[in-house]
Formats: structure tokens, C-alpha cells, sequence
């Protein structure tokens, strides 16, 4: 396993504040929060035939995603903030985990068969800078997989103005995140969105919602088809993810 690094000196001090500890109840609450872990599932199914181990998740977090993703294989995840390291390291079992600037990789080119990348690129100052070196640690025609949070919509676009380390999601949208990829040698790139309206997370958050209701079935079911009839009426352009897979080309 490669050693770990500290964090880089001239990260984002609002990003710092906000990111640089473990966030044990966030991570309950996504891999079995009542309701909530349900849509966090629904979300990475579809990524999870397309996954070709090794893996690498760059910026993990405390290792929510990870926790599911492990299924398909060997899995490597690395983050900035060495106390969330830390604590994946403990709450994920068979997975490497290494602290590391997103930028500056410790694994040698191509060392990975599918590159994971969720919510990072909108915490950086140079998104183009870590998916090129991204591109360097994945094979050729390796699988690479990307979610970014949508500033059209609504809720994210709010959010983005309430919390200051989360200020640039409202620059991303389907058409940024897509010309972010064809910047990068890729092809196959295909983007999509999901989740029109997060209703789930916002009722059922561990921190400013009512967490227990996400125990009532008939809540759950109730908000679940909420959402389901959103799907009808907003548009795609504005969901809550954006969703992106591609191969690296030769």
C-alpha cells in the first residue's frame, strides 16, 4: 500500500474547515440510514456492472461509495483530509485507502482499470488539473466514472448559496461536466442525470431533517413515488446528479 501524504498546504481554507474531520454520522447515514441509504443504492447501481477492479474513488470521504463499490473487486480509495482516511481505513474492511492530493496521485500511470470520481471536482480550483492526472493513473481504455452535483437544480443550486465549501456546485451542470471529458483523452463519453428532486435526503437527513421517519415504510413508499411523479415534470437538464462514464482512449 502506498504511503500516506499530508494535506496539501495550499488547499482551500473554507474547504479545510469543512472537509478536514471524519464525519461518522454522515457516514451511518448513508450506508444505513433508514430511507436514505435506499436512494444512495439507486444511485450507484447502474455504475456498478461498468466497474472493472482495480478500482480507485479519488476524494472518498470517509468511504461511503466505497462501502458498495467493493463488491465488484479490488478497491483503492484516496482522499485529501487524512482524518477521513483514518477512519475509512476502520469503517471499510478490504479496501486500501492512502491520503493524497487529487492532483498528485502516489500510483504509477495506469495502474488502475476504472477511475471513480463523486462531488470533487466542484471542491477544487483546478478541475481539469485532477481529471488529467485521473487520465494518467488509468489504463488505456480503462472505465471512467464521474457524479457531480446539477446547479440547475433547484436544491443543489440553494445549497450552493447556504454552504460556502459547496459554492462552486451551481457552475456544474450536464454541459460543463461534458466539456470538462472531451478536454481529457476519452471516448464513449455518455452523460446522463438522476434523482429529479431529492425529497428523501432532505426529510431523512441525519443533521436537518427527522431521520427516524425514513423507519415508517409508509413515509418512505410515499415520498418515493413524490419523487417518481417529479421525474414526469422536471426536466433531466435540471436533476439533482450528473452522471458521466467514458474509456480513456489508447
Amino acid at each position: 500500500m502506498p504511503p500516506t501524504r499530508p494535506e496539501a498546504p495550499s488547499a482551500d481554507p473554507v474547504q479545510v474547515r469543512y472537509f478536514d474531520f471524519a464525519d461518522r454520522e454522515r457516514f451511518e447515514w448513508t450506508v444505513a440510514g433508514a430511507g436514505f441509504a435506499d436512494t444512495e443504492d439507486e444511485l450507484l447501481a447502474p455504475l456498478l456492472g461498468l466497474v472493472e477492479p482495480p478500482l480507485l474513488e479519488m476524494g472518498c470521504g470517509e468511504g461511503n461509495n466505497l462501502y458498495r463499490l467493493r463488491a465488484v473487486g479490488r478497491c483503492f480509495g484516496t482522499d485529501l483530509f487524512t482524518p477521513k482516511v483514518s477512519f475509512a481505513r476502520r469503517a471499510v474492511a478490504g479496501v486500501d485507502f492512502a491520503a493524497a492530493d487529487a492532483a498528485a496521485l502516489p500510483f504509477v500511470a495506469g495502474a488502475f482499470q476504472t477511475v471513480f470520481i463523486r462531488d470533487l471536482l466542484h471542491h477544487t480550483d483546478d478541475p481539469e488539473a485532477v481529471l488529467a492526472e485521473a487520465m494518467r493513473v488509468l489504463r488505456p481504455r480503462g472505465r471512467f466514472l464521474l457524479i457531480e452535483p446539477n446547479g440547475r437544480n433547484p436544491l443543489v443550486n440553494l445549497q450552493s448559496r447556504i454552504v460556502a465549501a459547496e459554492r462552486e456546485a451551481r457552475a456544474f451542470n450536464p454541459t460543463r461536466v461534458e466539456a470538462l471529458l472531451r478536454g481529457q483523452p476519452l471516448d464513449e463519453i455518455a452523460i446522463s442525470t438522476a434523482h429529479p428532486l431529492p425529497l428523501r435526503r432532505m426529510v431523512f437527513h441525519y443533521k436537518l431533517g427527522l431521520p427516524r421517519l425514513g423507519e415508517r415504510r409508509g413515509v418512505r413508499d410515499t415520498l418515493a413515488g413524490i419523487e417518481r411523479g417529479l421525474a414526469r415534470i422536471i426536466p433531466p437538464s435540471r436533476w439533482e446528479h450528473v452522471v458521466a462514464t467514458a474509456r480513456r482512449t489508447d
